[in-house]
C-alpha cells in the first residue's frame, strides 16, 4: 500500500458497494463508481453520475477498498455510497454460501458512469484489484476504445460488460444516447473486445420505444458478422434487460418479461448467441436455453 499512499490523483468519485451479486452474476462484487459520462441516455439510471463533483484522493478510495475486501471496517465505517439506489440484497442462501469461503469478496467491477472518463482513477483501481487477487471486471459504454484498449492490453480486465445500446448508426445512437456521434467509439470498443478474447457481455436495455425489434435483429446481425471477424471472440452472452423509468421521470409501463422472451426466442432462431433476459427490479436472470 506504500505505493498507492503516496499517489496524489483526485478521483471524481462516485461511491462504492462493497457486495454486489447483480453487477457480475456468479460473483461477489464489489462495485466502484466513478463519476462522469459524455452521454446523455434518457432514461438513465444513474443520472447523478453523469455529471458534478466529488474530488477524493486516490488512496483514501484505494484504502476503503482494501479495508472493505479483507473485512476490517464493515462494522465502523460509514457507507461511501453516493446515492441510495446504488444499495444492493442478496439473498440468505447467497451470503451464508460466501460466508464459507475466503475471502467474501472475490471480484471488483468499476462502473459509472463512465469510468473510462478517468482513465488514469480506472487503471489504478484494477492494479489494486489485481493486488488482491480479485477478478476485474468493467462496465462500459465503450465511449473511449483506445483507454479500453491498454488496459486489456495490461491484463488488468478480466471482463467486460459492454452497453449494446442501438445499432451502430449516428442517428439510432443520437436517439439511445444524445449523442451520435459515439457510435463509432462503441462500435470499435466491441471490435477491441473480440480481437483481444476478453470475456465479454453486452447488456442491451430494452424500453418501449427503443430500440424496437427491427433494430435489437439489426443489432443479433452485426454480432454474427463480426463474430465471423474475429473468431477469437469470446462474446459469453447478449443480455436482454428490461428498461425502467427514472426516479424524476413519469413512470412508464416496461416491457414485459414475456416480450424479451420473444425477442430472445427470435434472436436464438437466427443466430447461435447465447441470449439472458434480466427482469427488473427482482433481477431474475434467466438463460434463454434453460441453463
Amino acid at each position: 500500500m506504500a505505493e498507492l499512499k503516496s499517489e496524489s490523483l483526485m478521483v471524481n468519485f462516485g461511491g462504492i458497494v462493497p457486495l454486489s451479486t447483480v453487477d457480475w452474476p456468479g460473483r461477489a462484487a464489489m462495485v466502484v463508481f466513478l463519476r462522469g459520462c459524455p452521454l446523455r441516455c434518457p432514461h438513465c439510471q444513474n443520472r447523478k453520475l453523469q455529471s458534478g463533483e466529488n474530488m477524493m484522493p486516490f488512496h483514501s478510495i484505494a484504502s476503503r477498498i482494501v479495508s472493505e475486501v479483507k473485512g476490517l471496517s464493515a462494522a465502523t465505517q460509514a457507507p461511501l455510497a453516493a446515492h441510495s439506489r446504488f444499495s444492493r440484497q442478496i439473498k440468505i442462501e447467497e451470503a451464508s454460501q460466501r460466508a464459507r469461503s475466503q475471502p467474501f469478496v472475490d471480484a471488483l467491477v468499476l462502473s459509472g458512469g463512465e469510468p473510462l472518463l478517468q482513465p488514469r482513477a480506472a487503471a489504478g483501481l484494477l492494479r489494486l484489484a489485481k493486488s488482491l487477487e480479485l477478478s476485474t471486471g468493467l462496465e462500459t459504454a465503450g465511449c473511449y476504445p483506445d483507454r479500453l484498449q491498454q488496459l486489456l492490453e495490461r491484463e488488468l480486465v478480466d471482463r467486460v460488460f459492454l452497453d449494446f445500446k442501438a445499432p451502430f448508426r449516428d442517428e439510432d445512437y443520437r436517439e439511445a444516447t444524445g449523442s451520435g456521434s459515439m457510435a463509432a467509439s462503441a462500435l470499435q470498443s466491441l471490435k477491441v473486445c473480440l480481437s483481444r478474447s476478453v470475456a465479454l457481455d453486452l447488456r442491451c436495455t430494452v424500453f418501449p420505444e427503443m430500440p424496437s425489434a427491427a433494430q435489437i435483429m439489426d443489432m443479433a446481425g452485426c454480432l454474427v458478422r463480426l463474430r465471423g471477424i474475429y473468431p477469437q471472440g469470446r462474446l459469453e452472452s447478449l443480455v436482454l434487460q428490461q428498461g425502467l423509468a427514472r426516479e424524476d421521470e413519469p413512470a412508464f409501463e416496461p416491457v414485459s418479461v414475456d416480450r424479451l422472451q420473444q425477442l430472445a426466442g427470435l434472436l436464438g432462431v437466427d443466430t447461435d448467441l447465447k441470449i439472458v433476459i434480466r427482469a427488473s427490479p427482482n433481477i431474475a436472470w434467466k438463460n434463454q436455453e434453460g441453463e
